[in-house]
């Protein structure tokens, strides 16, 4: 996966360098995912977690109103959550870290003079930085666990998904949705596959 994420951006940067009209795109955003954790005979498992992302992308012309989109993204999911059993405050502390590099194709809509509606949707290679889990009791940890070195999880994924955009003048609002392909649980019993709903603003170059 880090070879694919590797080849992918020397292919941007390549493009980039030889196409003049390239506009670049810097932006961050609200970000939800939703983990499905399936165990053999029991019902799925819905487990949500917010966060936001922030990186850069350039939209490339095709021809006519298609374009593509290669970019590089961080995000951080996080949550804290606590409650209290017979007077002890047990408490937990989730973040997630993710390197994503989305290539995504698009048509556009001429709005008028500085304003334009387009469609994306395409693939993104998602590689897991760290999913760590902190327990507490009281004022003091209890222990924390990485999902990647500790557990079961896959750190690579593929993403496939899309959404709508909205350019007005130099500003970009997007609204969009990522289903993970793969099983992210390296185990056998266990599937465990992600999801993510998005909304952000961009700065245009």
């Amino acid at each position: 996966m880090k070879r694919i994420i590797t080849l992918i951006a020397a292919a941007v940067m390549m493009t980039i360098a030889t196409n003049s009209f390239a506009q670049m795109q810097v932006g961050a955003g609200f970000l939800h995912s939703n983990e499905q954790i399936t165990l053999t005979g029991i019902d799925p498992v819905d487990v949500g977690i917010n966060g936001a992302y922030a990186g850069l992308s350039y939209n490339l012309p095709i021809a006519g109103n298609f374009g593509i989109a290669p970019g590089l993204y961080y995000s951080l999911l996080m949550s804290n959550e606590s409650t209290s059993v017979v007077g002890i405050n047990l408490g937990s502390k989730v973040r997630e870290h993710y390197v994503n590099v989305p290539v995504y194709l698009n048509f556009g809509f001429n709005l008028g003079q500085n304003a334009k509606l387009f469609l994306f949707a395409g693939p993104t290679a998602q590689f897991g930085v760290a999913s760590t889990t902190e327990l507490s009791a009281g004022s003091a940890s209890t222990g924390k666990f990485d999902r990647y070195k500790d557990g079961n999880l896959s750190r690579t994924n593929v993403l496939l998904g899309g959404g709508l955009g909205l350019n007005i003048s130099k500003f970009q609002i997007t609204l969009g949705y990522d289903q993970g392909l793969f099983d992210l649980d390296t185990t056998d019993g266990t599937k465990i596959t992600k999801s993510y709903a998005k909304a952000g603003i961009a700065y245009l170059f």
